[in-house]
């Protein structure tokens, strides 16, 4: 019998935050659209789909963290 609790099986990789939302950025009319790419609500993070929030695998463009 495992005594440890069970993880959220819908959390974020990197920092086990349940929920995330869709990227709001310019289109090439300048207009303000959501995207594909999704930000964790925790880590602040993005990701390319929900399949990479759950993997805990950010985009590879993303700018490196600042330690602040």
């Amino acid at each position: 019998m495992e005594s440890s609790q069970p993880s959220p099986r819908n959390c974020c990789g990197i920092c086990r935050a349940t929920s995330y939302r869709k990227v709001i950025a310019r289109d090439a009319s300048g207009a303000m659209r959501t995207t594909e790419r999704l930000r964790c609500t925790g880590c602040e993070r993005e990701f390319l789909d929900v399949q990479s929030w759950r993997q805990g695998v950010p985009r590879v463009d993303a700018p490196p963290e600042v330690d602040k």
